[in-house]
């Protein structure tokens, strides 16, 4: 994370700090909606606090602007947590993540999709 913002937070969430790193992600401004970091580092946090859907909601988002492995990770824990072991492993194997994600984000039609211009 080059944000030393996003960095302090990432730092309060790894000691289970859990409240005040919520606190400090509700101080950030619109301008990280669609920056994978914060929402990761939301996600993490309501993952902590155990509202998964909106964890997968979130990650599922944060997709859209950057896949990386901690986002797979995140999403395979939770959905293990969830007890949708198919999709866990899915998730957490890099040949299917990416296939299983979109299928994910085609069921659930509330989550947001970059507008992709042909």
């Amino acid at each position: 994370m080059k944000d030393s913002t996003l960095s302090k937070i990432e730092k309060l969430v790894f000691n289970n700090k859990v409240e005040e790193a919520q606190f400090e992600l509700s101080k950030l401004g619109a301008e990280y909606n669609k920056n994978a970091s914060y929402l990761y580092l939301r996600a993490k946090v309501f993952y902590l606090n155990k509202i998964y859907y909106l964890a997968i909601d979130t990650l599922l988002i944060a997709l859209e602007f950057e896949q990386n492995d901690e986002i797979y990770d995140l999403l395979g824990k939770i959905y293990k947590v969830l007890g949708n072991e198919e999709l866990s492993r899915k998730m957490l194997n890099s040949n299917l993540r990416h296939e299983a994600a979109n299928s994910v984000k085609d069921d659930l039609t509330g989550i947001y999709r970059k507008d992709i211009q042909k």
